[in-house]
């Protein structure tokens, strides 16, 4: 009997062992890498209840080892609402891509809609009912009910060759959309239907801005130059060479300031004799502005600030948001300032996400943050409501649209 126990201890012993080298469902044998691409920064994540590890990989992105499979993870962060997400996952899936909304702030989110590629610029409908949307890789506007965010038919106008649109525009009962081979396009603004095209402006990137009384701004990057068009005639009444990168428009109080992003100057324009009074020194890289009553606001891209300069072009005051500031809305009641900032620009071309998401930050008229939400891959288009309840923009290189409601 001693010696039958002496020859079942080494059996049990080996069964035993090989027990441990059977893959059972959880272990790391199950599991494969996920990785993630999530903001705010200090976000953790937990699953089953466990706060998971995570090796970091760099350019903003995080892996996590999780089990094969439907698996739902919680994401956390100080000061943000938390996160219920549900991943299917497998080996080689995508990058897991999230953000988390702030508990408290001026803006709470509505809804996001996929749009087409690459979502260059947003205007709303004069009565807010709707959001024209620019695309600069796909034919034509798209057009989007609000708050529901359900898609219409899209705007083409009826020509050849209607890709490319760098902005979109509401006029009085017309809709202006401007695309990058100078044509601007002409769509009724209650029928959204095409109504003619000129070719006004010129190859390159156009920005469009209404400056009352008949006449609309078309400032173009590429070729430098400052058009006033009679939007009646569709004719250009004056012309300035601004003999530098210009990279935004805005316009106020009879005043037009343009940014002359390699010079670090804004030209101020006399908008009655269209030709330049003066230049500033605004920054390193001025690019997106906006007028508040006698103020003028500068978003610097060359030091991630917000200048608030005063009719004499005199800094009054500099505000820090994220890296790359590049557009700027004011609300109607001129109240808030929204300032879009893409982050940290992809170190190989930055026209290809970088390793932070975008960021909108929002400005009372002081220049006071109030607050701010994360964007995705590049906040681009940016517009309030005409009633200033609700925020728009894009995120261009995700496709994406985002709606908020103004509640502060």
């Amino acid at each position: 009997m001693v010696g039958a126990m002496k020859r079942l201890v080494p059996v049990l012993l080996g069964l035993l062992t090989l027990s441990f080298l059977v893959p059972t469902p959880g272990f790391a044998q199950d599991k494969v890498a996920v990785t993630l691409k999530v903001f705010p920064p200090e976000y953790e994540l937990f699953f089953q209840g466990d706060r998971l590890p995570y090796s970091p990989k760099g350019e903003g992105l995080r892996t996590y080892q999780l089990p094969l499979g439907t698996n739902r993870v919680n994401l956390t962060a100080p000061a943000s609402a938390p996160l219920s997400l549900s991943l299917e996952v497998k080996a080689g899936m995508a990058v897991v891509q999230a953000k988390l909304e702030p508990r408290l702030g001026p803006l709470d989110l509505v809804g996001e809609a996929a749009t087409g590629k690459l979502p260059r610029s947003v205007a709303f409908a004069k009565d807010g009912k709707l959001l024209f949307v620019a695309l600069q890789g796909e034919p034509g506007i798209e057009v989007f009910d609000i708050p529901s965010l359900k898609k219409r038919e899209r705007m083409i106008p009826s020509e050849p060759g209607t890709t490319g649109f760098s902005d979109v525009m509401t006029l009085g009962n017309e809709v202006w959309a401007v695309q990058k081979d100078g044509r601007v396009h002409i769509f009724d603004g209650t029928t959204l239907a095409f109504k003619e095209s000129k070719a006004l402006a010129g190859s390159g990137n156009t920005y469009l801005t209404d400056l009352g009384g008949g006449k609309v701004a078309l400032a173009n990057w590429d070729n430098l130059q400052l058009l006033a068009v009679d939007a009646a005639l569709r004719t250009p009444s004056g012309r300035i060479s601004t003999g530098g990168s210009l990279r935004g428009f805005a316009f106020g109080q009879g005043v037009g300031y343009a940014t002359l992003f390699d010079k670090g100057q804004i030209a101020v324009i006399d908008v009655a004799t269209w030709k330049v009074r003066t230049t500033w020194n605004a920054g390193k890289a001025p690019r997106p502005l906006a007028v508040v009553g006698s103020t003028l606001f500068v978003g610097d891209m060359g030091s991630a600030q917000v200048l608030l300069l005063d009719a004499a072009g005199k800094t009054t005051k500099t505000v820090s948001v994220p890296s790359n500031p590049h557009a700027m809305a004011v609300s109607l009641n001129q109240t808030r300032i929204a300032v879009a900032s893409r982050g940290r620009n992809n170190t190989t071309d930055y026209q290809l996400p970088g390793p932070d998401f975008g960021k909108v930050t929002i400005l009372d008229a002081q220049g006071r943050i109030l607050g701010s939400v994360w964007g995705r891959n590049q906040p681009t288009g940016l517009a309030f409501s005409p009633d200033g309840k609700y925020l728009a923009f894009t995120d261009f290189l995700d496709n994406n649209l985002e709606l908020y409601r103004v509640v502060q």
